[in-house]
């Protein structure tokens, strides 16, 4: 039991200490495929401070459900709100919009 708790410990810190790098889409599920749609949207780099790519899971099945798609939430440094990014659970693209503040060019607005 302690050596569980000793490895659970050190893969969190290993997770909450790992470089940027090591956080970056190439790691998360549709990673590469939502980094293309950001890049196809064309916005600045420079504009964007960070990325989250998570797993939105269906409530619906025995032991838990499925992922039901995947979405990319974009946090800028010029606005307070996202640009999200849906795709489903084989990473093609559903749904882009912006939220709150934060506006991109020819994407829709909530």
């Amino acid at each position: 039991m302690p050596f569980m708790r000793f490895l659970s410990l050190s893969l969190l810190a290993a997770l909450l200490l790992a470089p940027a790098s090591v956080q970056g889409l190439g790691f998360a599920r549709c990673g590469p495929e939502i980094d293309k749609i950001i890049t196809s949207l064309d916005v600045p780099e420079s504009r964007i401070r960070d990325v989250t790519v998570m797993n939105i899971y269906s409530a619906n099945g025995v032991g838990g459900g499925y992922v039901d798609r995947v979405e990319g939430w974009v946090s800028f440094n010029d606005c307070r709100g996202n640009l999200v990014i849906a795709v489903n659970n084989v990473c093609n693209l559903k749904n882009v919009y912006t939220t709150y503040e934060c506006h991109v060019p020819n994407v829709k607005h909530f």
